[in-house]
């Protein structure tokens, strides 16, 4: 299939197919009013920042469209509202073209495994729904129980395979069952059609994230090295691990990405619930983080400043929002800030607010609660060995090439914070970094991100 060559707009290829997709999705009636604009090569903007003046109007327009058909307005909202807003249920991929269903009708590994097992069938992923596959290899009652067993379905008389597809569609497809898997998962309202653009036939190779081999290392979450977050990540990387056993996704009740701890403490949620939740919190979210940092650490100390400063003004899911946004953005700064200093050459003084140290221990976890996501007891084990040292270099690696990404970033030393006082103090701390003050430096690094806090605080 021929492809598009990149533009500046946009880094990765587009489809052919995509394009099409693109034309037909801003051209439908059921997106009338819904905010996009062309760039200079005539293809349609995709993606707009949600936290940006174009992001708000393409939320509002989300918002408006969920009180029209009855969505309550709320975590998984906009997966709600994307769905019922889409015209044909199907989306194309924008790096391979396919053609591939919103429902959940795309069976997992295990459900593959399953049919492998029964059947002795391949069925290689994102090519054929649920339905095709029984239609295929479904031909008689011993068939159809051996399709239950798959499923784990007891106590239940299914006479045919309609009565056998019936099933699974209002059991297992409108259930949104972890043992099926869409054919995209929703990332409204960043992107117009309120969906990734990539489907995922193609996620586990261009979501660096969720390439497979990082997801074979997933007990390694690499996030947390990007946006240098505290916890001990090897303990939450394991319990994370426990989690994807179960089929469940480990929601961090505090996210990384707005500068939470990576800790041992998640709420269990289906894939669909946790990517339609993305990165923001509700009020019972803040509510349980207050109460946890009575005991432990749940915000990572370049983001508390921020934290303490708003946490008690949350009053309602709407706040909750804000803070999410208003956090982001500040981590956002953090890491603008971490990059300008390793680019003068003083990445050795930003090693000491990474946590390499939790390379060597492992964990195992007893009484897990797949109902909870709590467990009763935890052993830990101490680890030497030349894994562990590479794992350190990996850390390392990929926390410094995440600053080396926002050295990219257009007007990344103007217009960023809008201060005059913010970037005095920046002078002032590469002074005293240039003067080997490490000491005085750090404290200097915390009066800047003080600041940082205060604007934030302002626009609230």
């Amino acid at each position: 299939m021929k492809e598009l060559k990149e533009t500046a707009d946009n880094k990765r290829q587009w489809n052919e197919n995509f394009l099409k997709y693109t034309e037909f999705i801003v051209g439908h009636k059921n997106y009338k009013g819904l905010f996009f604009e062309r760039g200079e090569d005539k293809r349609v903007k995709w993606v707009v920042a949600g936290k940006s003046d174009k992001g708000v109007e393409r939320r509002n327009w989300w918002n408006k469209k969920c009180l029209e058909n009855g969505v309550q307005l709320g975590a998984g909202c906009y997966a709600k509202i994307a769905y019922i807003v889409h015209p044909t249920k199907l989306h194309t991929c924008q790096i391979c073209g396919k053609e591939l269903r919103l429902e959940y009708v795309y069976p997992n590994k295990r459900t593959i495994e399953g049919f492998k097992r029964e059947f002795n069938v391949t069925i290689h992923p994102y090519t054929r729904d649920i339905y095709q596959i029984i239609d295929e290899v479904v031909k008689a009652n011993d068939d159809i129980e051996r399709v239950k067993r798959i499923f784990k379905i007891k106590g239940i008389n299914i006479p045919s395979v309609d009565a056998l597809k019936q099933h699974l569609k209002v059991n297992f497809v409108e259930a949104y069952s972890k043992a099926l898997s869409p054919g995209v998962y929703s990332n409204s309202p960043d992107r117009l059609d309120g969906y990734h653009s990539d489907g995922n036939c193609c996620r586990g190779v261009s979501d660096k994230g969720r390439h497979k081999s990082n997801m074979q290392r997933y007990g390694q979450d690499r996030r947390v090295y990007e946006n240098w977050a505290d916890g001990d990540w090897k303990m939450a990387d394991r319990l994370m691990s426990i989690f994807r056993k179960h089929d469940l996704s480990a929601d961090h009740i505090g996210p990384i990405s707005l500068g939470f701890c990576h800790r041992p403490k998640f709420h269990p949620l289906t894939k669909a619930e946790n990517s339609a939740k993305n990165n923001r919190m509700s009020l019972k979210d803040v509510e349980v983080l207050l109460e946890d940092e009575k005991t432990e650490q749940v915000v990572s100390w370049h983001s508390k400043f921020i934290w303490d400063k708003l946490k008690n003004k949350i009053v309602n899911d709407k706040d909750a929002v804000k803070l999410c946004d208003l956090m982001r953005k500040n981590l956002h700064h953090i890491l603008i800030v971490f990059s300008m200093i390793d680019e003068m050459g003083y990445g050795e003084f930003l090693k000491q607010f990474l946590n390499p140290e939790y390379s060597f221990f492992d964990y195992q976890f007893e009484g897990f609660n797949p109902e909870t996501g709590k467990y009763k007891k935890v052993v830990s084990k101490k680890l030497t060995g030349k894994n562990q040292q590479n794992n350190i270099k990996r850390y390392y690696r990929v926390a410094f090439d995440k600053l080396k990404e926002y050295r990219e970033i257009e007007n990344r030393k103007t217009n960023i914070w809008n201060s005059n006082e913010v970037d005095a103090e920046l002078e002032k701390l590469f002074s005293l970094l240039s003067a080997k003050k490490k000491k005085e430096a750090k404290t200097q690094l915390e009066n800047v991100f003080k600041l940082l806090t205060n604007i934030a605080e302002s626009n609230w």
